[in-house]
């Protein structure tokens, strides 16, 4: 199948990418240097794609093959001589593109690494998610997420109206929006990104956030951050980027139409 460069959504090229996505700033699309870099001030590696608070691991299990042989071809276009990639030289590469087959077929293979890294965090969200219902007719880049492969899921509370899209109204309380997401390097290589996660409260609960509590589980199994916790990372980037589509679409960031599953 062709690799074709997928449309980025409306709302994700508006307010709610303030910065440029860098594939050296994986929290939020900012620059290292600015204060919207949650890792930064604690001595994180800004350049890490996957966690910037800790090493990347690739899988050892799953690779995309036609990426791997190109970097294998002293003559490729990407020119492997440059091990780091010339745009890039902090390791993903920011513009990878995949076709539906392959982005279906690195997600089969990494979705049990993904389960089982999510599960470490004892966080219940973040467990079953792949039983509900995903959106997403395949794993596409998303801008507002570090321009990481991403999948959306909605729990059953949710799912007649999510299914909905631009139609959907207000979500009922209970309903969750699972965000998961890999990695993946112009020399084939994936690896597990953090999953994001949506939790619509009930009516009342969080003014700020117009009832949503948002929380992030990171590779490595632990809670990278949560709304209401003053542990791990502030998640108000997200607030803030999520609010911009309130009340249109109840604070929801809707995926790009090419890759929306019909209902």
């Amino acid at each position: 199948l062709p690799v074709a460069k997928p449309k980025p959504a409306q709302v994700e090229i508006a307010a709610c990418n303030p910065c440029k996505p860098r594939g050296c700033n994986p929290c939020s699309p900012c620059a290292a240097a600015n204060p919207c870099n949650p890792c930064a001030a604690a001595g994180g590696n800004p350049c890490n794609p996957c966690n910037p608070c800790g090493a990347i691991a690739y899988s050892a299990k799953c690779v995309i093959p036609r990426l791997a042989a190109a970097a294998a071809n002293p003559c490729a276009a990407a020119n492997p001589c440059n091990p780091c990639g010339v745009a890039n030289p902090c390791g993903a590469a920011e513009d990878v593109q995949l076709s539906a087959a392959e982005a279906i077929a690195i997600y089969d293979c990494l979705k049990p690494e993904m389960t089982q890294a999510y599960a470490k965090a004892g966080y219940a969200k973040a467990v079953g998610y792949t039983n509900w219902v995903n959106v997403a007719t395949h794993a596409y880049p998303s801008a507002t997420h570090g321009n990481r492969f991403v999948n959306n899921y909605v729990s059953p509370q949710g799912d007649y109206r999510y299914q909905m899209y631009e139609k959907a109204g207000t979500l009922p309380a209970g309903t969750v929006l699972a965000k998961d997401s890999f990695v993946v390097h112009d020399n084939g290589k994936v690896a597990v990104g953090p999953l994001f996660i949506m939790e619509k409260l009930k009516p009342g609960s969080d003014k700020a956030t117009h009832d949503w509590k948002y929380a992030m589980v990171m590779p490595d199994g632990k809670i990278g951050g949560m709304t209401g916790s003053k542990t791990g990372i502030s998640m108000q980037f997200c607030v803030e980027c999520h609010n911009t589509a309130y009340p249109d679409t109840d604070g929801i960031l809707l995926l790009p139409e090419e890759v929306r599953k019909k209902f």
